[in-house]
């Protein structure tokens, strides 16, 4: 039963191994900016030292001169990285509601964890899927992997391009559209004069993350992009030179004759 199960399983690759190529390599480009767009929130969210230089910027220490800024967004940034399920931040800064929105922040960037971290498993088992079809052939490997880089990192350059133009013309609407579909009506809004949270991170920091995120975006598309046209390069490279070698000799043989 074991060996018919695998025969058939052979079967069906060898049978639809076009098509199963063809579905593998489209899902591994759609996950690539997934995984660049992850990794970069990331490295933004939680830069410290970007943080400090916003501060300055938008005169959070004089603000907030009363209070050590820096060890309260260290809080912060260490709850909503690993703060656990349903529990409010322990900080005397915020009061309740605050902590609350806080708390929606936090899950909102857990299942963004989860959706970055699954899809760079799902982009290695598909990968591995994705070597059986073609037979592990090295060649073909690099091939396939240069043109799915290719294509996802130039996928991505589109998104980020159009979002850094939206964000550029109208970053409030966009900024009021994200808390509209995340967080519930009212709970987001606060008032400066009794509310410190929105004293601690002003709108302007946010815009600021954002182009942090959206350059970090094209820089690591970038990067991908010449990665994979380098390996482009040096496949077609040695397939040129193999091409032209064996035409040489035909011809050489041919004045021979």
């Amino acid at each position: 039963m074991k060996n018919y199960l695998n025969f058939s399983f052979l079967f069906f690759v060898m049978k639809y191994k076009r098509y199963l190529i063809l579905v593998i390599s489209i899902l591994m480009i759609f996950i690539i900016p997934i995984i660049i767009y992850g990794y970069n929130f990331n490295s933004v969210a939680f830069d410290g030292d970007l943080y400090k230089r916003e501060f300055s910027k938008y005169n959070v220490y004089g603000n907030l001169e009363n209070y050590d800024i820096e060890n309260i967004n260290d809080d912060v940034l260490v709850y909503l990285k690993s703060g656990k399920n349903d529990e409010l931040i322990r900080n005397d800064f915020f009061n309740e509601r605050e902590k609350l929105h806080l708390l929606d922040v936090r899950n909102l960037i857990q299942k963004i964890f989860a959706i970055y971290y699954l899809s760079l498993v799902l982009f290695l088992l598909l990968f591995i899927l994705l070597l059986i079809p073609i037979n592990f052939n090295f060649k073909i490997i690099i091939k396939k992997l240069s043109t799915i880089l290719l294509i996802g990192s130039l996928l991505t350059l589109l998104n980020t391009f159009i979002f850094f133009i939206l964000s550029k013309l109208n970053f409030d609407f966009l900024f009021d559209i994200f808390h509209k579909n995340f967080f519930s009506a009212g709970t987001y809004l606060f008032n400066p004069t009794f509310e410190n949270i929105v004293v601690l991170y002003p709108r302007g920091l946010f815009f600021d993350f954002l182009i942090n995120m959206i350059s970090n975006t094209i820089f690591s598309s970038v990067i991908i992009l010449f990665f994979s046209l380098s390996l482009f390069f040096i496949f077609f490279k040695i397939h040129l030179r193999k091409f032209f070698v064996n035409f040489s000799t035909i011809k050489t043989k041919k004045r021979k004759v």
